[in-house]
C-alpha cells in the first residue's frame, strides 16, 4: 500500500532525528542564551554554538541513522563515514549526515552477511573491527572528495528554494502541503526529517527559522478540539477538553488526528488556520532558533528569540482562532461524529464478550504510534491507570514505535491508520487514546479473561530452599528441533525475561552480543548473553539451557547445548566461569546433549 510505503520511509527520516532532539534544544538553548543579541550575550560561551552545529548535530544524525540500519557497529562507521562529508564542505551537513549514515549501516550490515559463517574461531573480533575500520575509512574518503559535495550543491539548491520563498511570501503556502501529510501520521516525518534539517541550516545563516513553525505550532489543532468541545456532542464533546489540554501544552498533535479523520472536511480549516498563523509570522519576520519538540505553547516560548516570545504566543492564538472559527459549522453539521471513522469500529454493547485472540491470558499490552514517543505514550499512561483502577495490575502496559514492537507483546492498540504496520501480533484499533469506548471494551474483556500469572511464575517442581533459581527445571529444554542460532538465543533469552531474571529486551540484547563477537565456546556448547549496556535489564542472576539433539549452526560448528546467561552485575563471569568447568569434561558435555530428562541435566549442573 502505497501510504504505508510513504509511512515507513517518513519513519526512516524521523528516526534519524527524533532521538537527538534533546541536543538539537541544547545547541538551541545555548543559541538563544549567549550569542550576540541573545537573553545574555557571553562571547566564550556562545563559542559552543558553531562546533555543535557542524560537527555535534550532524554526527549524532549519522550515528542514530547508521546504528537503525546495520546496529552498533553501523552506527560507529555511519559517524566516521559522516565526518568525510563534514569536513570536506562549508555547509552544515544534516542531508549529508542523513544520507552517509544509512549508507554505511547498508554497508556494515551487507559485510555482515556475506562473512556469516565463514569467520574461524577466534578471528571474529580481528575481522569485525578491521572490516568496521575499511568500511568507514572508504566512505569518508567518498564523503570528503564527491558525496559531501553534490550534497551541498542540493542543500544550497534546498536552501534558495526557501529563501526564494521567503522573499515572495509564499512560505504560508507550505501549510497546504504539511497539514494533509501530519493527519495521516506523516508529522514526525515532515517536522524532523525535512523541517528540522533545512530549519538548522536556515537558522545558523539568518539566527532563526520560520521552517521550525511549519508543524509545531499548536493553534490550528487547538481550534479543532475547541470546536468539539463547545459545539460537540456526545463522545466527540466528553473528550475534547482533556485533548485540547494535551495539545496545547503537551504539544502530541496526534491527539487531534482521529477528530479530523472521522471528519475530513475539518482538514480545511487546519490548513487555512495554519496558513494564517505562518502569515503572520511571515509579515512580522519571526521565527525560532531551535526546533520545537514537542510542539507545544511551552516549546514555542523556550525557543522564541530574545523580545518577540509575545509574537510567537500571538501566532498560535491566530491559528487557534481562525480554526475554530471555521470549524463551528462543520461541527454543528454533525456533532457528534467521533468514533464514526472506519478506522476504529465502535465497541460492541455491553464490552464483555470474549475478545478474539484472547482466550488465554495477557502479559503484555503495547500502544503503538509512529515514533512511539508521544500519543503511545499517553495511552500507554492513561490505560495503565484504568488497569490499576479494576485491579488489572497484573499486566505490563507499555509503549513503542508501530514498526518495533517487541515480540513478546500479547495485544498492540493503536489507531487504525497505523494498524495495516503491525503484524504478528493481535491488534485493536481507536480512534484517540483518551475516552474511546474500545478501551473500555478492552478493560471488560481482559477482566473476563484468564488472569495472568505473576512473572516467574512455574508449575514445575519448587526450587529447593536456598536454591535462589540461578537453576530452573523450567528453564530446561530438551529435544529441541533444530532452527538458526539467532532464533536459539532469542529463546534462551525470553526463557529468563519470562522467569523475572531479565526485563523485556534482554534476549535481543543477547543476539546483539552475539553479532559482536561469538559465544560459541567449543565442545558443542555456546553460552549466549547480554551486551554491557544491557547490564540494567538484568533483574536477578540465572541461566536458561536448551538442548538441541541435531545440533544449530553457530558459524561452521555446531551447538548442541545453548545456555543463556543473565548475571546481576559481574556475577555473569562467575557463572561463566562455573560452566566452564563443569563442563569441560567432553563425555559429560555429550551425555547432556543427548538427555532426554530434564531432570538429569538439573541434577548434573545445579
Amino acid at each position: 500500500m502505497i501510504q504505508e510505503k510513504i509511512q515507513r520511509f517518513g519513519r526512516s527520516l524521523s528516526a534519524m532525528v527524533m532521538p537527538n532532539i534533546g541536543a538539537f534544544i541544547a545547541w538551541g538553548l545555548i543559541t538563544a542564551l549567549f550569542i550576540q543579541g541573545g537573553w545574555w550575550p557571553n562571547e566564550h560561551l556562545a563559542k559552543l554554538v558553531s562546533p555543535m552545529l557542524k560537527y555535534l548535530l550532524p554526527t549524532l544524525i549519522a550515528f542514530t541513522a547508521g546504528k537503525n540500519v546495520g546496529g552498533y557497529r553501523g552506527g560507529v562507521a555511519g559517524a566516521v563515514a559522516a565526518m568525510g562529508v563534514i569536513i570536506g564542505t562549508d555547509t552544515p551537513m544534516f542531508l549529508g549526515a542523513m544520507l552517509m549514515g544509512p549508507l554505511a549501516g547498508w554497508c556494515v550490515k551487507r559485510f555482515d552477511k556475506l562473512v556469516e559463517g565463514k569467520v574461524g574461531a577466534g578471528f571474529e573480533m580481528l575481522v569485525d573491527n578491521f572490516s568496521l575500520g575499511i568500511i568507514a575509512m572508504l566512505l569518508a574518503i567518498a564523503g570528503y572528495l564527491l558525496i559531501g559535495h553534490v550534497v551541498e550543491w542540493l542543500t544550497n539548491l534546498l536552501s534558495s528554494g526557501v529563501n526564494w520563498m521567503l522573499a515572495h511570501k509564499m512560505n504560508p503556502l507550505l501549510a497546504v502541503l504539511v497539514d494533509p501529510a501530519k493527519v495521516l501520521f506523516l508529522n514526525n516525518a515532515v517536522n524532523h526529517g525535512i523541517m528540522t534539517p533545512l530549519g538548522i541550516q536556515q537558522a545558523a545563516e539568518m539566527g532563526q527559522s520560520m521552517l521550525f513553525l511549519v508543524d509545531p505550532n499548536p493553534g490550528p489543532g487547538l481550534g479543532i478540539l475547541l470546536a468539539c468541545w463547545v459545539f460537540g456532542k456526545g463522545m466527540t464533546k466528553q473528550s475534547a477538553p482533556g485533548a485540547a489540554v494535551i495539545q496545547l501544552f503537551g504539544g502530541i498533535h496526534e491527539i487531534y488526528f482521529p477528530y479530523v479523520l472521522a471528519r475530513p472536511i475539518l482538514l480545511f480549516a487546519v490548513m487555512i488556520g495554519n496558513i494564517c498563523a505562518l502569515s503572520f509570522y511571515t509579515l512580522t519576520n519571526f521565527g525560532l532558533v531551535a526546533p520545537a519538540s514537542p510542539g507545544s505553547l511551552i516549546s514555542i516560548i523556550l525557543m522564541s528569540p530574545r523580545g518577540r516570545t509575545l509574537i510567537g504566543i500571538l501566532g498560535v492564538l491566530i491559528g487557534t482562532a481562525v480554526s475554530f472559527l471555521l470549524a463551528i459549522p462543520m461541527v454543528k453539521s454533525r456533532p457528534d461524529f467521533q468514533g464514526e471513522s472506519e478506522e476504529s469500529p465502535k465497541a460492541p454493547a455491553g464490552g464483555s464478550a470474549p475478545m478474539p485472540g484472547l482466550s488465554g491470558a495477557v502479559r503484555k499490552i503495547v500502544f503503538a504510534c509512529d515514533a512511539g514517543m508521544g500519543s503511545s505514550a499517553l495511552g500507554a499512561t492513561r490505560f495503565k491507570a484504568k488497569l490499576l483502577k479494576n485491579h488489572l495490575d497484573g499486566i505490563v502496559c507499555t509503549n513503542s514505535a508501530v514498526d518495533a514492537i517487541p515480540a513478546d507483546a500479547d495485544l498492540v492498540v493503536c489507531q487504525g491508520t497505523l494498524a495495516g504496520r503491525v503484524e504478528g501480533h493481535e491488534v485493536v484499533t481507536i480512534t484517540n487514546f483518551i475516552s474511546d469506548p474500545a478501551l473500555d471494551a478492552l478493560v471488560e474483556r481482559l477482566k473476563a479473561a484468564p488472569a495472568p500469572a505473576p512473572a516467574g511464575e512455574t508449575e514445575a517442581v519448587p526450587e529447593k530452599e536456598g536454591e535462589a533459581a540461578l537453576l530452573d527445571r523450567k528453564r530446561i529444554l530438551t529435544g529441541l528441533p533444530s532452527e538458526s542460532k539467532e532464533d536459539a538465543i532469542l529463546r534462551a533469552g525470553r526463557l529468563l525475561e519470562e522467569a523475572g531474571c531479565a526485563g523485556t529486551g534482554y534476549a535481543e540484547a543477547m543476539l546483539e552480543r552475539e553479532r559482536m563477537m561469538t559465544t560459541y565456546m567449543g565442545m558443542g556448547l555456546a553460552i549466549p548473553h547480554g551486551t554491557s549496556e544491557a547490564k540494567g535489564k538484568v533483574l536477578r542472576s540465572g541461566i536458561s539451557i536448551l538442548q538441541y539433539p541435531e545440533g544449530i549452526d553457530f558459524g561452521d560448528e555446531k551447538a548442541y547445548l545453548v545456555i543463556g546467561i543473565a548475571g546481576v552485575g559481574d556475577e555473569h563471569l562467575e557463572i561463566l566461569a562455573k560452566l566452564s568447568s563443569a563442563l569441560e569434561d567432553e563425555t559429560l558435555l555429550g551425555r547432556l546433549s543427548r538427555e532426554a530428562d530434564a531432570e538429569e541435566i538439573y541434577n548434573a549442573l545445579k
